[in-house]
């Protein structure tokens, strides 16, 4: 069984496409029967193609995903690719007809979810995936398992990343999904749900003009010390103590090009332990205080003044924004939307008050 992959290119193709090319609103045109037949369509295509960036647009993407799901989940701990056939909305005209492969990851989550995040895999002699940047291997976050709760713990963890999107661009770059999904094997139930995509390590480098660091372990004053800062008061604003920097627990190395900066640039990933998300199964490690993971406690090391005092004013400037990202999120309910917001308050109340900061934040630092 083929896969549709519904590359949808209307508004690119619809303003570029000469005449003698008629199309009719609302119906779905196969990618590769275009290219074999229209002589013309092949150089459009290859400019959208170049002006397309997956993790651009703010509104979801769509995937169908038809596969055994059953044999997905039975076979989980077996690190093999399955096939899968999949439609991939980008737009709302074009369809492109493939097969992927996919396979769940995650340590934590094969152990305890039903349904795993899922590691995206294309060939890499596909050419329309090449042409678009960033689709060849993706990471998929699904929700743990079905119960609504397991989707708004997606929803917020997504907007995590976007909220550190805002604060600093040494972060992965995310785009909602909304997937149908369709067993094949006819024993698990058809549904939906929405989900994301992370940006890839090598993505993410290239577009920060930096290369990845391949380190399994680091002594942290090695890092960077104006983007640590920044990590570790992240890391506090969204209550997250999952992550660790000797270890490079949920954290990313990336080096830049610039060579008044030679030092690492951590990144940080995986917040679905964060008090931000606050999800049921999370809860605090050992190597913390707090008994609840909606508590706060700062990991962070400690870093001269000056960084510190850039970072505070950093997130200080940017919390108009950060309020308005969660504010205008429609996909989260407005009780939840209240609950997120009453975090983030606590967290500016205590980095605007010198007494808190220093409490809470400065006087606990890592040596």
């Amino acid at each position: 069984m083929k896969a549709i992959l519904r590359l949808s290119i209307a508004l690119a193709l619809l303003t570029t496409m000469p005449s003698s090319i008629a199309w009719s609103q609302g119906v779905h045109y196969d990618f590769d029967s275009l290219l074999q037949h229209n002589s013309q369509f092949e150089s459009l295509a290859s400019i959208v193609f170049d002006t397309f960036k997956i993790f651009g647009p703010e509104q979801p993407l769509e995937f169908t995903v038809s596969t055994d799901l059953r044999a997905l989940a039975k076979n989980k701990y077996d690190d093999e690719y399955q096939t899968a056939d999949v439609i991939f909305n980008l737009w709302d005209t074009i369809n492109i007809s493939r097969e992927i492969r996919i396979k769940p990851r995650g340590e934590f989550r094969l152990k305890n979810c039903s349904n795993p995040p899922l590691r995206v895999n294309v060939k890499k002699t596909e050419e329309v995936f090449q042409l678009l940047d960033g689709l060849s291997k993706l990471k998929m976050v699904v929700p743990c398992k079905g119960a609504s709760s397991y989707q708004h713990y997606i929803l917020n963890e997504y907007m995590a990343y976007k909220l550190y999107n805002i604060i600093t661009e040494n972060s992965f770059l995310v785009r909602l999904i909304k997937v149908h999904y369709y067993d094949t094997g006819g024993k698990v139930k058809e549904g939906e749900a929405y989900t994301f995509i992370i940006e890839s390590e090598k993505a993410m480098a290239k577009r920060l003009g930096s290369i990845p660091i391949d380190n399994e372990k680091i002594n942290a004053r090695y890092l960077d010390p104006e983007t640590a800062a920044v990590l570790y008061l992240y890391q506090f604003m969204i209550g997250n103590t999952d992550w660790s920097v000797p270890g490079l627990h949920n954290m990313k190395l990336i080096k830049t090009s610039n060579v008044t900066r030679p030092n690492p640039i951590p990144v940080t990933y995986d917040l679905d332990y964060s008090g931000f998300v606050n999800a049921s199964y999370a809860i605090p490690g050992d190597h913390v205080s707090i008994k609840e993971v909606t508590e706060r406690e700062y990991m962070g090391y400690c870093l001269p003044p000056e960084h510190m005092e850039k970072a505070f004013d950093l997130f200080i400037q940017k919390e108009p924004q950060i309020i308005a990202a969660v504010e205008k999120f429609s996909l989260i309910s407005d009780r939840q939307k209240k609950i997120c917001l009453n975090f983030l308050d606590e967290f500016f109340e205590i980095i605007k008050n010198p007494r808190s900061r220093e409490n809470r934040i400065i006087a606990r630092c890592k040596k």
